[in-house]
């Protein structure tokens, strides 16, 4: 049994309503912010709500772009305009097996599908709260942190089943971004 499964970095901002998940709770809140997040932001790590071994090397993580090669050069602009622009390079085609013998435990295969996808957006920042309005007028919460990093959960963002949808994973996803 095997199934796709298309985890692109810019799911966020086409398919999901989010919410935002703070990554630092001592975040100063006297403090304006908003030249922090100005500049281009790289997605650094894709942190799952349960282990997964996606590479199949017996080793478990929640940090799922430790997993595999994709989304290595997947970014997020925020200009001084209140304008943006998000950009995919790239997308993984996850294919999914049930061991024989078991219930819960998956083998998987990944490709790295090439590509070029850019979306606008305009933002706003108060405080550590930054709110991204897409070019479809979908809205998406972050969290920026002191650490120069802004995250976003995405409920369910990790799907995978078999063909008839008998067997299935699901997991939300925190996307953390690193400023660069």
């Amino acid at each position: 049994m095997r199934i796709l499964v298309l985890l692109c970095c810019f799911v966020f901002l086409t398919a999901f309503t989010c919410d935002n998940e703070p990554i630092d709770d001592d975040f100063d809140l006297t403090q304006d912010n908003t030249t922090t997040l100005i500049g281009t932001w790289k997605l650094t790590s894709w942190i799952s709500s349960s282990p997964v071994d996606i590479n199949n090397d017996g080793v478990t993580s929640t940090d799922l772009l430790t997993e595999f090669d994709c989304y290595n050069n997947e970014t997020i602009v925020f200009n001084a305009d209140g304008t943006g622009i998000s950009q995919s390079t790239s997308y993984a085609d996850i294919t999914l097996e049930l061991v024989v013998g078991t219930t819960d435990s998956y083998e998987y295969s990944v490709d790295c599908i090439q590509e070029i996808d850019n979306f606008l957006f305009n933002w706003e920042q108060s405080i550590n709260n930054v709110t991204v309005t897409d070019e479809f007028n979908d809205i998406y919460n972050f969290t920026l942190n002191q650490q120069n990093q802004l995250s976003i959960l995405i409920p369910e963002g990790f799907f995978a089943a078999n063909e008839d949808f008998s067997v299935t994973t699901t997991q939300d996803l925190t996307f953390i971004y690193t400023k660069q």
